[in-house]
């Protein structure tokens, strides 16, 4: 069960995509989870991100520097369902 979204981003077009993205697959998968977009470095470096986005799911890095489609997120996101 997902208990927790973080979506760490650098504010630049792949970064919104995927959380455009991020977004339609919760949606279509059912879940109702609010997640946070964080684009504050101090929290990227305390969190071991390093490249954007990135998708920490539950305290665990699942997507680091990667553009994830909607499909990619229903995947990563289907572990947990």
């Amino acid at each position: 069960m997902v208990e927790k979204i973080e979506f760490f981003t650098a504010g630049c077009p792949r970064s919104q995509i995927t959380e455009k993205n991020l977004r339609k697959a919760l949606q279509k998968m059912g879940m109702v989870i609010v997640f946070e977009g964080i684009d504050d470095p101090k929290l990227h470096e305390a969190a071991g991100v390093k490249a954007f986005p990135a998708v920490k799911i539950n305290g665990e890095i699942k997507s680091e520097g990667a553009f994830l489609t909607t499909d990619a997120c229903i995947e990563i996101l289907s572990v947990f369902k």
